[in-house]
């Protein structure tokens, strides 16, 4: 173990390059680095396949050879399938293979039978110092059954877990992720395996948190043996090269955070950061970064007070009439918001400029969003008026009411249908809104509760009492299960769960997962999954332990952590307790309607579950600030398969689709046409039944050139949460080339059901019968078969149904489709003709945005035909 020591003596710890341990098994061939045109990159070794289908694999068994054009793309933990002309987006560059793989013996049975399928895991026990552990599984008459495992293979990234030697012998070879094992558990496997009282051997450890990214770990063994060894002081510098690198992880964790909108969250951890402890390139990052956020604070505070000081200058009739809305700025401008007025902190202070015209700029930039370059004050003030009438039409619920509010709308100067398009998305959600309190009468928030918050409670939102950020809307699980069950046929009502991110802010728009249960399982689980736990305890950002301290789960990796902190003295208690997973660190909104009735087993396919869904998502976006280009859809289980469903039968409305441990059945065997628009992460365990024996021609169907889909397999294992792919899934959604894409000028999708009838600006009322079938009745159809809905936009401002399974339709128009707005359209469908002409009215737009809660993307105009 020499080299080990004078490796670490020399500096080499810094840079992470140790050679192997001695004993273990010999280097693997290098890993390749493959980005795909999605933004993903992957490691690991690829091979080029034919097909998914395992039934296809033999010579001739589908008709012929086909040529290899999917990667299977193997990292040891998992294989991921891609389709290499379709997603791959350069040559893979090839890097190292890990450097450790640490071997244990364990008595692994010789000549047994391979597990074919494993049933759901009903719980896991820690590993034992032997790196041994019991995992109990439904047998397949629903009995626990005991399957010992034991740990014989570890690496910085999995965890090789192998069946051992029992009554019942049998193969299993189970990956893990190694960062979903604790690190007391693996400190009580290397106490066993290592020489405690070897500093070389010992050495092997920090090593193999380096490579894990486990930093604090890695310093916390370090130091151990600084203190049991003080004659090793030689390698006492070698403590601020790991400072450093845990030190980036909390500098990167602070940039994210103020990317995601948190930036005194980002704020804080910046101004404890062990500045004393790091080198000096890391120092000026930090403070550089520092200084952006405190820049940004000071330029706040400036354009507030120039805005006051020239609003002061106006005409009293002027400056009463602009005194609200110069409070609301005061009040709401943030980070989140400046930008709206560049115009105004460019050139407010130019006095060349009269002092209306830079008011003006400054307020029209706060309506209708940097750029506007309005400076006609009595224009401005009148769309203040216009606003405040516009956030009045979409709260209030009484249409006679809307009524007078649109007569009164249509009179004023400041009123168009582009400066109403441009007010929409940076208005509040329309039931959040100071319009939507007076129409409502509030939600009665404490006035300690009010002081707590800088925006509205929602409408019919009520907060939970124990989380902190945490929404409930409509009935409970048994409240709307029992609605389900007195009627059936019911379109149900919304009942969803909202996580919000930490430091949510109304005028900023977020990304959203609408995540649906597993059948059987409360919305609940899902919130946990995608937000994490919640906690009481919040670590400090200069703890120096393990800085991916929420990356610590149980053995099974199937749920997140616990995030259960409160041994570490550096950890502070909160009043409320916190979700701290992925969600919080990204920015996103988390959604989680209740969509099954009682005793439900499966998902049925059926417009029920879509109208509960669907109608959860449209409740939440006219609640909370949801960016509309970028909400995603997933579940797992059943609830995966009703994301698939749900996504591919309305792609108009996903940003992408995850879909974990999902059976594809029904629709989903016949609506591949459809997923051609929606990006699609599918995820499933290796021994969940064989999945690519039962399901391969299906997953075929995405590895084409024009899908961006991912299917992701893990070794070993049956059907789980797979929590370890959490962190890649939300890497995928954050990538910039998954939003929703513009609307498209060719329409080619297939329907099969009466709901599934409206995408992107085609729709109609109701489908021919012999074009839909019964979800329900599935089995006794006769005729299985998708209707082709073809549509297009084409030459000469016109558009042209071709094909669909209904008689009369509803185009709907707006400008941000491939059209000239300003001249007249022709929408034609067989024979018939009908024209439009865009005369300048809003009502369509704001009744659409009512109805479809989207207030990036409102139509302007419609034509029925005939």
């Amino acid at each position: 173990m020499a080299t080990s020591t004078a490796c670490l003596r020399s500096g080499c710890l810094a840079l992470a390059a140790f050679v192997s341990m001695a004993g273990q098994a010999a280097q693997s061939a290098a890993e390749q680095l493959i980005t795909l045109r999605n933004g993903v990159t992957l490691r690991g070794v690829y091979i080029e396949i034919p097909t998914l289908n395992e039934n296809s694999f033999s010579v001739g068994a589908d008709g012929g050879i086909r040529t290899p054009s999917i990667w299977s793309i193997d990292d040891g933990l998992r294989r991921t399938y891609v389709h290499r002309r379709g997603m791959v987006n350069n040559e893979p560059v090839e890097v190292p293979d890990l450097s450790l793989r640490m071997e244990f013996p364990q008595p692994v049975p010789a000549g047994a039978n391979e597990v074919g399928s494993l049933g759901q895991i009903l719980g896991v026990t820690p590993l034992n110092e032997y790196g041994r552990r019991q995992m109990s599984v439904r047998g397949t008459d629903g009995s626990p059954t005991i399957i010992y495992q034991g740990l014989t293979e570890l690496t910085s990234r999995y965890a090789k877990l192998e069946a051992l030697k029992s009554d019942s012998p049998m193969r299993l070879d189970m990956r893990v992720a190694t960062d979903s094992i604790d690190t007391p558990s693996l400190q009580r496997i290397f106490g066993k395996l290592l020489d405690q009282d070897d500093p070389d051997a010992r050495l092997e450890e920090v090593r193999f948190f380096i490579e894990a990214e486990r930093y604090g770990d890695a310093l916390h063994e370090l130091q151990a043996i600084l203190r049991k060894f003080p004659e090793q002081q030689e390698l006492k510098p070698q403590l601020t090269a790991l400072v450093e690198r845990h030190a980036m992880q909390l500098f990167d964790q602070a940039q994210l955070r103020r990317a995601s909108g948190q930036p005194s969250l980002a704020k804080a951890i910046l101004e404890k950061f062990p500045l004393a402890r790091v080198s000096r390139v890391t120092r000026l990052r930090v403070e550089d970064e520092l200084g952006q956020i405190q820049k940004l604070e000071t330029q706040r505070d400036e354009t507030v007070a120039n805005l006051r000081k020239l609003v002061g200058d106006l005409a009293p009739a002027d400056r009463d009439a602009l005194a609200k809305i110069v409070d609301e700025i005061d009040q709401h401008l943030s980070p989140n918001t400046l930008n709206r007025l560049s115009d105004f902190i460019r050139l407010g202070g130019n006095d060349a400029i009269p002092v209306q015209q830079r008011v003006a700029l400054a307020i029209a930039g706060w309506m209708l969003g940097s750029g506007s370059g309005e400076q006609n004050l009595v224009i401005v003030i009148s769309q203040v008026e216009v606003r405040d009438l516009v956030a009045q039409y979409l709260a209030h619920p009484d249409p006679k009411v809307r009524s007078v509010l649109m007569e009164n709308l249509k009179v004023l100067e400041g009123a168009s249908a582009e400066a109403i398009a441009k007010m929409l998305p940076l208005l509040p959600p329309p039931l959040a809104s100071d319009q939507a309190v007076a129409i409502y009468g509030g939600q009665g928030d404490s006035a300690e509760a009010a002081t707590k918050r800088s925006f509205h409670v929602p409408m019919d939102a009520v907060p939970d009492d124990s989380v902190l950020g945490m929404y409930h809307i409509g009935p409970d699980q048994q409240s709307f299960e029992a609605a389900q069950a007195a009627d059936p046929m019911a379109v149900p009502e919304a009942a969803y769960l909202v996580q919000l991110p930490p430091e949510y802010d109304p005028l900023r728009q977020y990304p959203c997962i609408v995540a649906l249960h597993a059948a059987g399982a409360p919305a609940e689980t899902q919130l946990n999954w995608w937000a994490g736990v919640p906690t009481d305890r919040f670590l400090s950002p200069v703890d120096t332990s393990n800085a991916s301290t929420e990356s610590v789960r149980r053995d099974d990796a199937s749920m997140p952590p616990s995030s259960d902190a409160s041994s570490d003295p550096q950890v502070a208690p909160l009043k409320q307790s916190m979700r701290l997973g992925h969600a919080a660190q990204n920015g996103f909104i988390v959604v989680t309607p209740r969509w099954t009735r009682s005793g439900q087993q499966d998902y049925e396919y059926t417009m029920r579950e879509h109208d509960a869904v669907l109608r959860s998502v449209r409740g939440a976006m006219r609640r909370f600030s949801i960016d509309s280009d970028r909400v995603f859809i997933g579940g797992h289980g059943a609830g995966g398969a009703a994301a698939w469903d749900i996504a591919l039968s309305h792609p108009d409305i996903w940003a992408g689709m995850i879909a974990i441990g999902a059976e594809p059945r029904k629709t989903l065997l016949h609506y591949d046409a459809n997923a051609v628009y929606v990006p699609t992460y599918i995820v499933m365990g290796e021994k969940d039944g064989r999945p690519l024996k039962r399901n391969g021609a299906v997953y075929d169907d995405y590895m084409s050139y024009q899908h961006d889909a991912m299917v992701v397999m893990y070794r070993g294992r049956g059907k789980e949460f797979f929590y370890e792919e959490s962190k890649r899934i939300y890497d995928w959604m954050m990538t910039p080339e998954h939003a929703r894409g513009k609307f498209p000028q060719e329409i080619d999708v297939v329907s099969m059901r009466q709901g599934d009838r409206f995408f992107w600006w085609l729709e109609w009322d109701e489908s021919l019968p012999d074009t839909v079938i019964n979800p329900i009745l599935w089995e006794e159809a006769t005729r299985i078969k998708a209707a082709k809905v073809s549509a297009t936009i084409g030459a000469n401002n016109e558009i042209r149904v071709s094909q669909a399974p209904a008689t009369a339709f509803t185009i709907w128009l707006s400008p941000q489709m491939p059209l000239d707005f300003g001249t007249q359209l022709a929408v034609r469908y067989r024979g018939q003709r009908r024209d439009f002409r865009f005369t300048g009215e809003f009502q369509t737009m704001l009744d659409d945005v009512r109805v479809r809660a989207d207030r990036k993307r409102p139509f302007w105009g419609r034509v029925t035909i005939p």
